[in-house]
């Protein structure tokens, strides 16, 4: 299975996907092969997770906390796993009267704020949007990454251990996306900006990936960690050329998946990618192009492009469910 934006697929055969189910309105984590968990207002200040059976229908409340997890800027928090600890944004002001937005943690059974940054303005005439907040638990649930850096005066993103509350970690300046590993607790960091990304683990700090450029647009991690799939800009500076490619983490490459105009590349299983085509933008347009109404699959060991076949409504154009890397959780 594999979630993107709001839909959720059996992706079984990637070229002809089975629509599960649609989850609006919350964020969800996948939590077995048949069920999945999903995050429940109780009340202005509380959550709680449900779990769901997609075969059956059944559903039971596993966790909450006095704590509310659809944040102040239009996102959800996160939680671990086992449900004991949950974190989320809420909105503040500084000593000067200014706009804030502080990072909440639920641990041990009691609220705290770790901290509170400045509440970037978040206009953007550009072809993919903003990066967006980053805000979640590393696999194993020890550490928490947060943060929005954009903007002028932006703070950079800050890792936690939660076990302690302690702030272990403050990332570059200009490092405005990152993702932790499927297991444990590894962090990629993706700026968008002409700098490499580079990975951040406790125990070894900061290290380089190779060869790897800049993974400019929604990096997606492949269900087994060995590849990350992206979109770029051959020219950067003026949105020209926009196409998608993967790094591939043995062969320390990265080349295009296809050597034609695609967007909004993401995995979807083990060697699979889903992505858009390209059609030209005739009106208030960032760039020369944007992403159409046809979606393609590839496998990348193969190099070869399908057009994704849909039952009648499941596509995500049909639905319009939205679109982003796709999530696997657990790792399958």
């Amino acid at each position: 299975m594999v979630l993107v934006g709001e839909a959720l697929y059996d992706v079984t055969d990637p070229v002809h996907p089975r629509l599960l189910c649609e989850i609006r309105n919350t964020v969800a984590h996948l939590f077995t092969t048949d069920t999945f968990e999903y995050l429940r207002p109780t009340s202005p200040s509380g959550t709680e997770v449900v779990l769901h059976s997609i075969g059956s229908g059944n559903e039971s409340v596993v966790a909450g906390w006095p704590l509310n997890l659809h944040t102040d800027s239009g996102s959800w928090g996160d939680w671990t796993a086992d449900g004991n600890n949950a974190a989320t944004f809420e909105a503040g002001t500084d000593a000067s009267g200014n706009a804030t937005i502080q990072v909440w943690l639920f641990s041990e059974r009691s609220n705290t704020e770790l901290y509170e940054f400045p509440s970037p303005a978040t206009d953007c005439i550009c072809r993919f949007g903003l990066p967006q907040p980053v805000l979640a638990f590393s696999a194993d649930g020890q550490f928490l990454v947060s943060g929005w850096p954009i903007g002028k005066g932006a703070t950079p993103l800050r890792v936690y251990r939660v076990s302690d509350r302690t702030w272990v970690q403050t990332m570059a300046a200009g490092e405005d996306q990152a993702f932790w590993s499927h297991t444990g607790h590894r962090l990629y960091l993706a700026p968008r900006n002409s700098l490499p990304p580079r990975a951040w683990s406790p125990e070894g700090g900061f290290a380089a990936i190779g060869n790897a450029v800049t993974w400019a647009y929604a990096p997606s991690l492949s269900p087994d960690e060995k590849q990350v799939a992206y979109t770029a800009f051959a020219v950067p500076a003026n949105f020209a050329e926009v196409s998608v490619y993967f790094y591939d983490f043995a062969r320390d490459t990265s080349p295009k998946a296809v050597d034609l105009p695609r967007s909004e590349i993401t995995f979807v299983k083990d060697g699979w990618v889903w992505y858009w085509d390209e059609v030209p933008c005739t009106s208030n347009c960032a760039s020369a192009t944007q992403s159409g109404t046809r979606l393609f699959a590839m496998q990348l060991s193969t190099g070869v492009e399908h057009s994704v076949v849909f039952a009648a409504g499941e596509s995500p154009v049909d639905l319009k469910s939205g679109w982003g890397p796709g999530q696997f959780w657990p790792n399958s």
